[in-house]
């Protein structure tokens, strides 16, 4: 059997594929089902929108407004780019999140419901309630509902438990907080009746802004642009849509005022210098004119004006060290002096990058410093972190500083031993001019540090009033007009493929899990033996075929009738043909095949015989009303005629029944009487047709001891009832031809599944089953899902 198997593995798609098909009305209801789910699914969840705002950070190179003035470049406040990693995280910010939910009132969330679907309030909410004082607990959510609603009055329940009976525009106490209830003049209905109720849910900021920054993201288009794309999802867009533009609205105005705040302390601290310079230069240029007068000089440098030419140079070189000493002096002065929270005032050094990047550096420790301490304490590590940073930065720049004015010192040495050489040279000149020299260069070095700090003030301020936006906005949000979720077109076809899947996954484990016998196709593929038909459930309660019945059993035993004297063709149409009717195993149905084999050859007027041959359990008096004595009694007795044993049958004119008789205690060895091959030919001689129901293989050997008088043995095959590889036992007997002109026969399938595909569910055979083939009541609901 297992070579045959082997040589039939090919796969008949048409017949996996009406395993599926025959079951198509489970197929129908687990897919209107899981549509039915899916459309209630759609109907009660929030539909979301994606909000979306793109950004542009600008940065402070030659395209801004201050670094377009060429005389400002050396500020410091446009020689750096912004980071744009930065200004992602400062937009994710909680502290500017929570800024944007209280400015908005996002923490207070009104809405009515409806069924199941909550419908959301935002602007249009014809009620507003606020808190007239803080709140015992800011971190707990509370619900409010109000209910009963009139023109003036409405009950209040606060997190479902009910308060009273309140107007509007009263102050309400309660253990919360008090609170206070305002129609608005605008969206307040004209008629209450048409509010019913409403309810307000209020959530604590920071747990609103965590959930809004959860379903925020806010990355770069590409990684070469500076363009950032804000995508905020939520159930109600137009709160999403005002969250987002206001939090770019924040995010500008917060970058505006750090700039204005570096500038200002620049501009203040510059002030404060000028009027210092101012006072010393004025005593100067006192000093100036009192000499000229006390020693009456006039135009001194026409006198000198040749070899004044070339010491130009070296005046400028003097005027330049003075002028850096003293704005080193003056800074490690305010150094040392400053605060750790004190920005430092930006002036840019000549030729010395390294100092003004380290201021530019801790001022902007400074500013982050400031930034933490509005949500945490000097105490906090974070600060604590920011201090040693910023004394780090401050001890660095100092010693730059330092290193610095050593360095201008050492110059202002050497420039002073080329003055002593140069006074050598100047002894010709009159003591007045050397002395006027002295309070001239005092003069022009305080003239030329006046300048200095007046135009750097002019430049701070210009710079003040100049200050831009940090981003721009490229697509304000906008309402959008379509949900990214649910989708609907998805969660349908998703229901339709599920509840497609589910049964035929059923179907596929049930198949995979079953082993019986159940279709012609099953015996086709586990056997050699001729198929000679199917015949399915009785459709009516008759259980022996009639001349006019036209039921499918009916007409699959005519079939059946037909097939089988093909088979036996080749004896000669004037012999007695002996028919056979076997099984596996008790309860599959061979005995109502031999009654019904045997009706339908009486029925074609041949002269018929049924012989109940399966003597250790006889079954034919379920169909036949028979006597007790028949066969057993006929063999075990000696002087009898078998014309005493058998019974004609009334409703079938060519039909004889020769009952099994009393039950034997030696079964087997009266079947292997020579008396019983005396009785065949006996009846061959008076029939056409000889029907024998025997016992079933697998349990006695009385079949296969009576085989030899057989012309053809039909096996019968219960659906449902035996295991695949229990069709080994019939293959064993056909291929040892055990059993003459052998062919099998499917019983009690089930036409409703389709031509050779079906259950057969049977009762009993005897040897503790039994055998009464009855029709079966089915209920109309599974009538119409094909469940027998």
């Amino acid at each position: 059997m297992q070579n045959y198997q082997e040589n039939n593995q090919s796969i008949d798609l048409k017949a996996e594929l009406f395993k599926y098909l025959s079951h198509w009305r489970w197929f129908v209801l687990s897919v209107f089902i899981t549509l039915v789910l899916a459309v209630a699914y759609l109907k009660t969840t929030d539909k979301i929108f994606d909000v979306n705002t793109t950004i542009l950070i600008k940065e402070d190179n030659k395209s801004d407004i201050t670094s377009q003035l060429a005389a400002f470049s050396d500020l410091g406040f446009g020689g750096s780019k912004n980071n744009i990693e930065n200004e992602i995280e400062v937009l994710k910010s909680r502290t500017l999140s929570e800024k944007v939910v209280d400015s908005l009132k996002l923490n207070y969330h009104y809405f009515t419901e409806d069924g199941f679907q909550k419908n959301g309030y935002y602007k249009n909410s014809p009620i507003e309630l606020n808190f007239q004082s803080a709140l015992k607990n800011e971190s707990a959510s509370n619900l409010f509902e109000l209910t009963n609603i009139t023109n003036t009055s409405f009950d209040l329940s606060i997190n479902e438990e009910s308060i009273g009976t309140f107007k509007f525009d009263s102050p309400i106490k309660n253990e919360i907080g008090n609170i206070i209830v305002k129609k608005s003049t605008i969206y307040f209905p004209k008629n209450a009746d048409d509010l019913k109720s409403i309810s307000v849910q209020y959530t604590p900021t920071d747990l609103v802004s965590n959930g809004i920054r959860s379903r925020t993201t806010i990355n770069p288009t590409s990684k070469t642009s500076s363009v950032i794309s804000l995508n905020l999802k939520s159930s109600f867009p137009e709160e999403a849509v005002a969250y987002l533009n206001t939090l770019v609205g924040y995010y500008n105005l917060q970058g505006i005022e750090d700039k204005r705040f570096i500038a200002q302390h620049t501009s203040d601290f510059i002030s404060n210098r000028l009027n210092i310079i101012a006072e010393e230069l004025g005593d100067v240029e006192k000093n100036v004119e009192s000499y000229k007068n006390t020693n009456n000089l006039t135009d001194i440098q026409s006198e000198v004006g040749l070899f004044l030419t070339n010491l130009s140079a070296y005046e400028r070189s003097v005027v330049e060290n003075e002028t850096e000493i003293s704005i080193v002096n003056d800074l490690i002065s305010y150094l040392r002096k400053s605060d750790s929270d004190e920005l430092v005032p930006n002036i840019v050094l000549n030729n010395n990058s390294g100092i003004n990047s380290g201021i530019d550096e801790l001022n902007r420790i400074i500013l982050e410093r400031q930034r933490q301490l509005i949500n945490s304490t000097s105490e906090h590590p974070k600060i604590k972190e920011l201090d040693g940073l910023i004394a780090s930065s401050k001890n660095n720049i100092l010693s730059s500083l330092k290193s610095n004015l050593n360095s201008l010192k050492i110059a202002k040495n050497d420039l002073k031993r080329q003055e002593n050489q140069m006074q050598s040279k100047l002894s010709q000149v009159p003591k007045q001019e050397r002395e006027f020299r002295i309070i001239d260069r005092q003069q022009k070095v305080k003239e030329a540090l006046y300048l200095f700090l007046l135009q750097k003030r002019e430049e701070t301020n210009i710079t003040l009033a100049a200050t831009e936006v940090t981003a721009k906005v490229i697509d304000a949000a906008i309402e959008p007009t379509k949900q990214v979720a649910p989708k609907s077109s998805i969660v349908l076809l998703g229901a339709f493929i599920i509840g497609c899947l589910i049964p035929f996954v059923i179907i596929y484990v049930q198949n995979l899990l079953d082993t019986k016998v159940k279709t012609r196709l099953d015996i086709e593929n586990n056997t050699s033996i001729p198929f000679l038909g199917d015949v399915p459930t009785s459709e009516s309660s008759d259980q022996i075929i009639e001349l006019n019945s036209r039921s499918s059993s009916a007409e699959a035993i005519r079939i059946v009738r037909t097939n089988l004297d093909f088979m036996i063709s080749d004896l000669s149409k004037e012999k007695c043909k002996v028919i056979y009717s076997t099984s596996t195993f008790p309860g599959e149905g061979k005995t109502f095949i031999s009654a019904n084999i045997a009706a339908t050859f009486a029925l074609s007027e041949k002269k018929t015989l049924l012989i109940g041959m399966d003597i250790r359990n006889p079954r034919l008096d379920t169909y036949f009303d028979l006597p007790s004595k028949g066969l057993t009694n006929y063999l075990s007795t000696k002087d009898t005629k078998i014309e005493n044993y058998i019974v004609s049958i009334p409703s079938y004119p060519h039909l004889d029944v020769l009952p099994a008789g009393t039950i034997p205690p030696n079964p087997a060895e009266l079947l292997m009487s020579s008396k019983l091959e005396t009785l065949f030919n006996e009846l061959r001689t008076k029939y056409d047709y000889i029907v024998v129901d025997t016992a079933p293989v697998s349990l006695v050997t009385d079949t296969i001891l009576t085989a030899k008088y057989a012309d053809s043995i039909i096996y019968v095959v219960r659906a449902g009832k035996i295991d695949k590889k229990s069709l080994i036992i019939p293959e064993t007997l056909y291929r040892e031809k055990k059993l003459p002109r052998m062919s099998l026969l499917l019983n009690d399938t089930n036409t409703t599944k389709g031509y050779g595909y079906g259950y057969g569910y049977g009762y009993g055979y005897g040897y503790g089953y039994g055998v009464k083939m009855e029709t079966k009541k089915i209920p109309l609901w599974k009538k119409i899902l094909g469940i027998k």
